[in-house]
């Protein structure tokens, strides 16, 4: 995705201590919005795309130097939230929490290498807490500038969004599209049936684990809605094979919670979906 930036006329410098910032980032890049809490609208939305074949070294520089160079970024905000994407996370029941087991529940399905920090947030509708690693140079930066900045795997929007709009006795599925991995969500009536995330190399693999998942639970593809977001387009090969068996497929749409800039007009509403929807998290 190209880098970008979109700025609401309204967005007034001197006023940012009532917006609240949120961020996304991996290693193909940073996204972030600003929600101006006075009125519910979001004001500004930018993307800068980096170069994932660089060290992490050289990554790590980029980041601080994108942060230092960037105006919007160097207020004071309301609050501030980050989404590190990665597959690396874990979902465990709030009746089996408890913070001096979390490295505990980590292993117990992924690694954790050397310098990575376990932090953990609660899914208020899943009644749930989330469980993920960020590299811990990654956090200090961070930290470094916003030091009251709170951590998010891309799983607690995508599980609370998800929850949020499950009110009918339906299954709704989500798939939310990562460069090399996809978080499949399904729901029905009010309650989490699955969350997981799988590596995938191509449209076969993601057709694969998405049609097993639906067999599992006999769900049926010609009558259930499948909703898209990430980083997926109409006209990509991922879309066009799932096409082939899901009869009913949608991107996924802003939150009608919020007001939108219409600078936003020429960004596809799905692609930001969890940067937008982690309003909905503690």
């Amino acid at each position: 995705m190209q880098s970008f930036a979109y700025i609401d006329e309204t967005l007034d410098i001197n006023t940012t201590q009532s917006y609240e910032l949120s961020i996304q980032l991996n290693l193909n890049g940073l996204s972030f919005c600003l929600l101006d809490t006075i009125r519910n609208k979001y004001i500004a939305l930018q993307n800068y795309s980096l170069k994932p074949d660089n060290s992490f070294d050289d990554y790590l520089d980029s980041i601080e130097s994108l942060l230092k160079s960037n105006e919007l970024l160097n207020q004071k905000f309301k609050s501030v939230k980050l989404i590190w994407l990665s597959n690396k996370n874990t979902l465990i029941p709030s009746s089996l929490f408890i913070t001096t087991n979390l490295k505990s529940y980590f292993e117990f399905n992924q690694k954790i290498n050397d310098l990575d920090e376990i932090h953990y947030t609660e899914l208020k509708y899943a009644n749930a807490y989330s469980v993920f690693t960020i590299p811990n140079q990654i956090a200090t930066i961070f930290t470094r500038l916003y030091p009251k900045i709170r951590f998010y795997n891309q799983q607690s929007p995508i599980i609370e969004y998800a929850l949020f709009n499950s009110n009918s006795n339906e299954h709704k599925v989500y798939v939310n599209v990562e460069s090399y991995f996809f978080d499949l969500t399904i729901t029905y009536a009010n309650k989490l049936l699955i969350y997981n995330n799988f590596i995938y190399k191509n449209a076969v693999d993601m057709l694969y684990y998405i049609m097993y998942s639906f067999d599992q639970l006999n769900i049926n593809a010609e009558t259930t809605e499948l909703i898209l977001s990430g980083d997926i387009t109409k006209n990509s090969q991922d879309h066009l094979k799932l096409s082939e068996f899901i009869r009913y497929i949608k991107f996924q749409k802003h939150s009608e919670e919020y007001t939108y800039s219409y600078t936003f007009n020429k960004v596809h509403q799905h692609s930001f979906s969890n940067l937008f929807n982690l309003s909905h998290c503690e």
